[in-house]
């Protein structure tokens, strides 16, 4: 199994280095050793959460690559707006604005993106697993990214 989540990572690393360097490098100013400090930390990141999913449930061998893939293609992008998020929480921090500075738009439009992320995979994975294994899934994402529920009246 772990050779196999190797092989997507490092695929997926390749893809989203690019993505993440820019975006880095955008958002703060780092030495080129900084950035692929950076982007080992957000492929460990991706690989630590797809292995803890991954191990929360029972798969088959045929499950395995669809679950890895759909895993990937979600917290890869679940990463970035985290990075993104952070830079700018820097950013603002280092111009010493505070809860005023955040861009409310921008902030909803990424929680709208997020949860778009969080359907499209569980529409993935109901099509690769079965009820049981379904429930074991939803519980281990549970645990690692737990969604905000908002109460009665909330904005």
């Amino acid at each position: 199994m772990n050779r196999s989540v190797s092989r997507i990572f490092r695929l997926t690393a390749l893809f989203l280095s690019l993505n993440l360097a820019s975006i880095l490098s955008a958002q703060t100013e780092m030495t080129p050793e900084q950035v692929e400090e950076a982007k080992m930390r957000f492929n460990k990141a991706i690989e630590q959460r797809v292995l803890k999913i991954l191990g929360g449930i029972e798969i088959t061998e045929e499950q395995l690559q669809p679950m890895q893939e759909a895993l990937v293609q979600f917290f890869a992008p679940v990463q970035i707006e985290q990075t993104k998020m952070q830079a700018e929480r820097k950013k603002i921090q280092a111009e010493g604005g505070g809860r005023a500075n955040i861009d409310r738009q921008a902030m909803m439009q990424r929680r709208q993106k997020l949860e778009k992320l969080r359907t499209d995979l569980n529409k993935k994975v109901k099509g690769i697993l079965d009820k049981k294994q379904y429930k074991d899934f939803s519980a281990a994402m549970e645990k690692l990214m737990p969604q905000q529920r908002r109460g009665p009246g909330g904005r």
